[in-house]
C-alpha cells in the first residue's frame, strides 16, 4: 500500500495536493500534518510513507530546521519540498542533503504535475540545478560548537564543556564562519537556525522528549 505524507500548514492548500495526489492515483492513502511537532511525532510512531511532502516554514520549525531533521532520521530519499519560498540557496541545500526535489508552489499547473509524477517515479526534480553548493556542510563537532556559541558561551567555556583548548575552539569557529559564509559568530548562529543546523528551541526540545531511550 502506497501512503504519502503531506506537511503543510495551510489547511486549503493541503488538501487541494492530498486530493491531486489522489486524483492522479499516485498513493493508496494521503495524510496531512500541519505542524513540525504534530510531523515529528508521527514520524516517530511510523515511519513507512512511499513519499513525504514538506513545506518549508511550518509551525514550529524555522528555515530548514524540519527538512533537517528529516534527513538526519534516514528519509530524505523518499522525501521532496514543496514551497513557496523559491530560495535557491535553500535548493541547493535540500539538494546536497539527498532530497528527492525542491518544487515551488507557484510552478504552472502542468509543470507542477511533471515534477509531482518525476518525484513519484524516483527520480530528481529540481528547477535550474547547479548540483550542491555553498554552505558547506558542517561537522557534528562543528554543529556542537556551534550551538554552544548561539547560547552565548565564550570560546574558554566551549573549551571547558567540550573538553577542548579555546584554541581549537577558535579554528572550529573560523572554519564554521567559512562553510556558511558568516561575517561574525551571531551571523552564524542565524545561518545556522536558517539551514536547520540550530533547531528552534521548541523543535528541539519537542524531537529530544520524542527520542526513544537509549
Amino acid at each position: 500500500m502506497k501512503r504519502m505524507l503531506i506537511v503543510d500548514d495551510h489547511p486549503v492548500v493541503a488538501q487541494s495536493t492530498q486530493s491531486l495526489f489522489l486524483g492522479m492515483q499516485l498513493a493508496d492513502a494521503v495524510e496531512i500534518c500541519h505542524t513540525a511537532p504534530e510531523t515529528i511525532a508521527k514520524l516517530r510512531q511510523d515511519d513507512d510513507w512511499f513519499r513525504i511532502w514538506l513545506d518549508v516554514d511550518v509551525p514550529g520549525a524555522q528555515g530548514l530546521s524540519l527538512i533537517r531533521w528529516i534527513q538526519q532520521i534516514g528519509l530524505a530519499s523518499r522525501s521532496a519540498v514543496i514551497t513557496a519560498n523559491r530560495n535557491p540557496e535553500w535548493q541547493a541545500e535540500v539538494e546536497r542533503m539527498g532530497f528527492l526535489g525542491y518544487v515551488p508552489k507557484a510552478t504552472g499547473f502542468e509543470a507542477f504535475k511533471h515534477a509531482i509524477q518525476h518525484i513519484v517515479q524516483g527520480r530528481f526534480y529540481f528547477e535550474n540545478s547547479l548540483g550542491p553548493r555553498q554552505p558547506s556542510l558542517l561537522t557534528r563537532r562543528q554543529v556542537d560548537v556551534l550551538r554552544l556559541v548561539s547560547h552565548g558561551r565564550m570560546s574558554k567555556e566551549i573549551a571547558r564543556q567540550l573538553g577542548l583548548t579555546p584554541a581549537t575552539v577558535n579554528n572550529y569557529i573560523t572554519t564554521i564562519l567559512d562553510a556558511l559564509r558568516a561575517r561574525n559568530r551571531s551571523h552564524a548562529v542565524a545561518l545556522g537556525i536558517e539551514y536547520g543546523y540550530l533547531a528552534p528551541d521548541a523543535l528541539s526540545e519537542i524531537a529530544q522528549r520524542l527520542e526513544p531511550a537509549v
